[in-house]
């Protein structure tokens, strides 16, 4: 697609994010198919990346290029608090004073943080609320009063702010005041069959494998589909769980979980490209236990690939998943075994929820509309005054 008709290319900087090719997680993802379709409309997009994280070549200042979007390689001090916050300031710094970018958009309650300083000289921020991330468990009281802090920063501070689901648009409408653009996360829709081959290097066949896909932490609520496979796994004997994704770094309990598996649980770690493409389009069914979420990508993904989704209640799950999806309690893992049983028995059911997924995808989350969205948003910011 091209730019829109009469407007000029614009410089873009995406700070936040760890980096591109996607490989870490949902925002990360979100930002490779927004910024690879901005550099294909002719924009001069620049996604800061940390150089940490880079395969080769690590060295800080380091830049290149992917899909043509310029990646730039940035420092950052490597503690656990520190790490994002320091690469972000000095990625926001730097966004302020060089390159002459027209927008620096930042993703993330956290990045939003610094947009006063990605504000300097005059540049135009744009912030992304992509989850309320001071409701995760893993973080202490210091580190949730931070998270908080920069959403109210980035709410207040930004030139323009978007929220990725209408739950969080209400949020910041309601906490901060501020009138928050609805651009949701999205997905690819495949457009050819996709082979089983990959399938090989788990030892699984289509249509007999559940299917999970997330970093695997507590706010995922793993220990639930666990128990629910553990009820009914004896009644489906071919019947595997797939669970992709990883906990970096790896504490207990990753350990805990694997010990709780059992058999015909399979863990693959983090999957990325044709091997994860495959693991959607071949699953009976897509399952999310999660008791906290933004607006899961991974469901976005599932219901592209035209796969019947079972999704815990909660509000994030029920928004994203619609009339395409079914739900259960959260929590509740004996609900969850029972949503799952009729689903696998059923296969009329299935396909139907499977046609609505794929269709609904099409419509709302579809990423060649959200960049659409996204840049003629850019656009309106720079016109205001």
């Amino acid at each position: 697609m091209t730019r829109r008709t009469g407007m000029r290319p614009l410089r873009i900087a995406m700070v936040g994010q760890k980096g591109i090719p996607a490989r870490y997680g949902g925002v990360e993802t979100h930002v490779e198919n927004i910024a690879v379709r901005l550099a294909a409309r002719g924009h001069d997009v620049s996604v800061f990346c940390r150089a940490r994280l880079r395969a080769t070549n690590p060295s800080p200042g380091a830049n290149g290029t992917y899909r043509g979007v310029h990646l730039l390689y940035r420092g950052s001090l490597n503690t656990k608090h520190l790490d994002a916050a320091s690469h972000t300031f000095f990625s926001a710094l730097e966004s302020a004073w060089r390159h002459h970018f027209d927008v620096v958009h930042l993703h993330g309650i956290g990045p939003a943080a610094f947009a006063p300083v990605a504000g300097l000289f005059g540049r135009k921020v744009v912030s992304t609320f992509h989850a309320l991330d001071w409701r995760q468990v893993k973080w202490g009281p210091s580190a949730k009063s931070f998270l908080r802090r920069g959403e109210a920063i980035g709410a207040r501070k930004s030139d323009g702010v978007i929220a990725v689901s209408r739950l969080m648009q209400a949020h910041i409408q309601s906490a901060h005041g501020v009138g928050a653009a609805y651009i949701p996360n999205g997905a690819s829709l495949p457009v050819h069959p996709i082979p089983t081959a990959p399938l090989a290097k788990w030892g699984l066949v289509p249509g007999e494998y559940l299917l999970t896909v997330g970093r695997i932490i507590p706010d995922r609520d793993v220990e639930t589909l666990l128990r629910a496979f553990a009820e009914m796994r004896a009644r489906h004997p071919r019947l595997r769980l797939v669970i992709v994704g990883s906990e970096t770094p790896r504490t207990p309990y990753s350990d805990a979980l694997e010990k709780l598996a059992g058999e015909r649980i399979v863990f693959t770690g983090d999957v990325f490209g044709e091997g994860l493409e495959t693991l959607y389009a071949h699953c009976i069914a897509y399952v999310l236990a999660s008791r906290v979420e933004g607006l899961p990508i991974t469901v976005c993904e599932a219901m592209a690939h035209g796969r019947a989704c079972v999704l815990s209640d909660i509000p994030e799950n029920t928004e994203v998943g619609g009339d395409a999806a079914r739900f259960f309690k959260c929590g509740d893992d004996k609900a969850l075994a029972a949503e799952l049983q009729t689903l696998i028995e059923d296969t009329a059911a299935r396909n139907a929820l499977g046609a609505i997924a794929r269709s609904r995808c099409e419509v709302h989350y579809n990423w060649e509309t959200i960049a659409d969205q996204v840049e003629s948003y850019y656009y309106r910011v720079l016109t205001e005054a």
